[in-house]
């Protein structure tokens, strides 16, 4: 055959090839895809509902566990309405305001946990499918708590922390308290100690919380200390920019 006849051949070919493979349109869909909203084991809503019929299978879902029935009914002071039982997520909502305290005690632990996750229902609820992520793969490395806003160090005094705040040398949760130990029980589950106590952090989920088109991460964070009975929940959305860099968007406590 021709060898001018086979060398123009080829160069059409490679031609076609560069302008099908090289020039071609992205995909139609992808680069814009839709990051939804989603939950992680820290989402404990469901265990703590009265009934085991209440399925969480989407997010429009979330929806039926403000009205569930708690597995128990809480009676709350310095509410709204005075001494309150609370016994839903809703009764939450519309009686609760501040910082109230339980009647009993010995309950304030199981009403942290209610709060917390009616707060983190709420907060799934309002929450928006994202258009990007800058979230790491390992949100709970060892090193993240020199990442970590300092919002999140280990909080018992309320003046020390105010005081923490207003440091400006000051400007992670390991500045604050630093890690002295790690523990790693799940993707989603983390403990970092520190020499006064130490903190079980764990995901809630995933969302745009702010509708900045940025998905930001939902975290529970569980302070302990050491040798003593102290006990605290707060709930933290956190986002990261292209840089990298940690932002606190809201803490509920």
């Amino acid at each position: 055959m021709n060898t001018k006849f086979l060398a123009s051949i080829t160069m059409t070919l490679f031609l076609c090839s560069f302008w099908i493979v090289g020039c071609a349109a992205p995909i139609v869909g992808e680069a814009n895809k839709n990051i939804p909203v989603s939950w992680d084991t820290g989402f404990s809503m469901l265990s703590l509902l009265d009934s085991q019929d209440v399925t969480l299978n989407s997010v429009d879902d979330l929806e039926k566990l403000v009205d569930a029935t708690w597995y128990a009914e809480v009676d709350v002071i310095n509410t709204k309405v005075g001494k309150a039982a609370l016994g839903s997520c809703h009764d939450y909502f519309t009686k609760v305001k501040g910082t109230p305290r339980t009647a009993n005690e010995n309950e304030m632990s199981a009403y942290l946990e209610l709060k917390i996750m009616c707060e983190a229902t709420r907060l799934l609820m309002n929450a928006k499918d994202s258009k990007e992520t800058f979230l790491p793969r390992n949100v709970l490395g060892e090193t993240m708590p020199k990442l970590w806003p300092k919002a999140m160090a280990l909080r018992i005094s309320t003046e020390e922390s105010r005081r923490d705040m207003e440091n400006t040398e000051l400007m992670s949760m390991n500045d604050v308290t630093p890690i002295v130990k790690y523990e790693s029980h799940s993707k989603s589950k983390a403990a970092y100690f520190n020499k006064g106590g130490y903190q079980e952090v764990e995901i809630i989920g995933r969302g745009d919380a702010n509708n900045d088109g940025v998905e930001d991460i939902f975290l529970v964070v569980r302070d302990h200390v050491e040798g003593g009975d102290y006990f605290n929940m707060r709930l933290f959305i956190l986002s990261v920019d292209s840089k990298a860099s940690w932002h606190l968007i809201k803490e509920i406590e």
